[in-house]
């Protein structure tokens, strides 16, 4: 299955024009998170909008066509809050800490729109080519991290570009599954600050270590002991 790519160029809109395709985008949020992006139609859409079907297509050629640049929305926010610039007046763990509570925070807000680019991206050419590239823009952004990291003596010898990797798969399908209707936990709303303390903890702990010396093995093996 192959869709078509949305262009990379948009005519110029009026501002009706553009409060009419933003509310659009914001109903197509809120049917996937109800039907699924599979079940959703348009007719669904335009009605969460509260506008008519025949309307869709003055925006959007396809339903998929609005999803790639419902992603590409995700993509940008990630960029701008999670890829920014690093902060001089942080050290690499706590730089690293605050990009991923602005990581949770934009998904649990989009968390329709990735699952269904995620679930997409198995089956169709042009979403794997795109959430590829969101997967890449986090790769680089961690990587950096990571390295940040190592200047200070973390992560020694680690390849931070596979570390990140890791790390941002362990991330995605964490979010994911935590906010998926048939995730682990269908039952249970996890909150942002329970969500964020867990997966800083993970992420400081597989980035922030060093190696034991002989002497400072020796004095934590001491310290063990005593207690």
């Amino acid at each position: 299955m192959q869709t078509e790519a949305p262009p990379l160029r948009r005519k110029r809109a009026t501002h009706k024009g553009d409060a009419t395709r933003e509310a659009i985008k914001q109903a197509a949020k809120r049917t996937i998170a109800i039907d699924g992006f599979a079940a959703a139609t348009i007719a669904d859409i335009m009605a969460q909008a509260d506008r008519s079907p025949g309307a869709f297509y003055l925006y959007f050629k396809t339903k998929e066509q609005l999803l790639h640049e419902l992603l590409e929305d995700f993509r940008q926010r990630l960029k701008n809050e999670v890829n920014r610039p690093v902060s001089n007046t942080e050290g690499p763990l706590e730089n690293l800490s605050t990009r991923l509570t602005a990581f949770w925070k934009i998904y649990r807000e989009d968390w329709p729109i990735a699952t269904a680019a995620f679930q997409m991206a198995m089956v169709d050419q042009q979403f794997s080519r795109a959430w590829r590239s969101v997967r890449q823009q986090g790769i680089r952004g961690l990587s950096v991290m990571i390295q940040l990291a190592q200047k200070e003596g973390y992560s020694p010898g680690m390849d931070t570009e596979l570390a990140a990797s890791a790390l941002c798969s362990m991330l995605e399908y964490t979010c994911y599954n935590w906010t998926a209707k048939g995730g682990d936990f269908p039952d249970r709303f996890i909150d942002d600050a329970t969500a964020i303390k867990v997966l800083t903890e993970l992420f400081v702990h597989a980035v922030g270590w060093q190696s034991l010396t002989n002497a400072n093995y020796a004095a934590a093996k001491q310290t063990l002991s005593a207690k």
